[in-house]
């Protein structure tokens, strides 16, 4: 399992494995790896897919989340940017973000 580094004072609250879902020629693409959620920051870590799917915010970077269809969580930046995630795991993965501080939207 891809592992990241944790900086300074930074705890680790949550790790499972999940899918960022991006439009690939208007179609969307799973692309599985490892979502870690820390007391700092929301890292994804492709496992095999692109890895254009990856990134890394600080949560003062991220605006909510919100959870739609099939369970799918949508997290949504300040900068308005989005990312939808899915997996075998999302109420842990919810439960984390909630500890995290990460505003939740109910639609």
């Amino acid at each position: 399992m891809v592992k990241i580094e944790l900086k300074n004072n930074e705890k680790l609250l949550g790790e499972e494995l999940a899918s960022n879902i991006k439009k690939f020629i208007f179609l969307p693409q799973a692309n599985p790896g490892n979502l870690y959620i820390t007391d700092q920051r929301i890292i994804f870590k492709s496992t095999q897919g692109r890895l254009s799917s990856e990134f890394e915010h600080n949560l003062d970077e991220i605006d909510s989340f919100s959870v739609g269809m099939a369970s799918a969580i949508n997290l949504l930046l300040k900068d308005g940017k989005a990312y939808k995630l899915t997996g075998m795991f999302n109420k842990k993965l919810i439960s984390y973000m909630e500890e995290a501080g990460i505003k939740r939207n109910e639609k």
